[in-house]
């Protein structure tokens, strides 16, 4: 309760500053302070060092290290003044959500993000997160999971919406934060590396799904970064970050940047899921004892 207790009070500090003092915030300050994502980010990153210090399993020190990566390129594009960066160049904004929606939350999850945070959050959030479970596992499936992520991505990139959206305090917020939220519960979804069960999903299933969802975004990030129009007025409007820079030129570097990395991390889950049910079945044979006299004649997939 004590660090719950010293979050709120540093949450509030913070924001005091950045509403009364908004030219004295440092550079990895927040640039406008969001409670939906700073305080869900440092209360996670907490907790998530008290479960490791708890489990008696820990996970490998590379998917500590991935988490905690993850945990800060999310706050460095959402929290700091990278965001005003963001807002007055398309390549950037571009940059942003596939940090925040894409790399940040695969990163964590990773982590193996789930069962750490379980371990070390309070008596209180685990109350919390039990009276949403119904609900976060009605979304947490290969097909809605994949439709959050998606509408999160691309509905933005409607030019009216993004128009709105980027002059709009409050639509600009809920791009953000749902982007966020959308991303890492699709990665929680599709990064399981537990068998099935207690798993609701195979690995292949699992694994498609991480997959088979950068086949609707590549046509729309083609086109953004192919098209000679310029799409999105709206930094013409605010400015551009580099003002010699074209719309056509800042949309194909947007495009490219929604394009090929969000590519390359819907491959690794793939591999991911591979490499999980590969682990999970030399784990199964380890435990497996064959009765007596039986010969056991089957080769498994990966040749071992």
């Amino acid at each position: 309760m004590a660090d719950t207790l010293a979050l709120l009070v540093v949450s509030a500090l913070v924001w005091g500053v950045c509403a009364l003092w908004p030219a004295h915030v440092p550079f990895l300050g927040p640039y406008v302070f969001d409670p939906l994502l700073f305080c869900p980010l440092w209360a996670g990153l907490v907790w998530y060092g008290r479960g490791l210090a708890r489990l008696a399993e820990r996970p490998h020190w590379a998917r500590v290290a991935s988490a905690l990566l993850g945990w800060a390129a999310i706050y460095f594009v959402l929290q700091t003044h990278f965001e005003y960066w963001a807002e007055h160049l398309f390549a950037l904004d571009r940059a942003q959500a596939l940090v925040s929606g894409m790399a940040g939350p695969f990163l964590l999850s990773f982590g193996r993000l789930g069962p750490v945070l379980e371990a070390g959050a309070p008596d209180w959030a685990r109350r919390a997160a039990g009276a949403v479970a119904p609900v976060v596992a009605g979304l947490a499936r290969p097909v809605p999971a994949a439709l959050l992520m998606l509408g999160a991505t691309d509905v933005w990139l409607i030019p009216t919406v993004q128009f709105d959206a980027m002059l709009n305090p409050w639509l600009y917020d809920l791009m953000l934060v749902s982007c966020f939220y959308a991303g890492l519960l699709f990665w929680l979804m599709v990064l399981d590396d537990r068998p099935n069960p207690p798993c609701r999903f195979s690995f292949i299933v699992r694994g498609a799904t991480g997959f088979l969802v950068m086949f609707p975004q590549m046509p729309v990030s083609a086109y953004i970064a192919l098209t000679s129009r310029d799409l999105y007025t709206v930094y013409a409007v605010c400015g551009r970050l580099f003002p010699l820079m074209s719309a056509q030129y800042d949309q194909l570097l947007g495009g490219i940047i929604q394009w090929i990395p969000a590519g390359a991390l819907n491959t690794a889950a793939l591999l991911v899921s591979l490499n999980a049910l590969r682990h999970a079945e030399e784990k199964a044979d380890r435990a497996f004892v064959p009765p007596p006299g039986a010969k056991v004649y089957e080769a498994k997939w990966t040749g071992r």
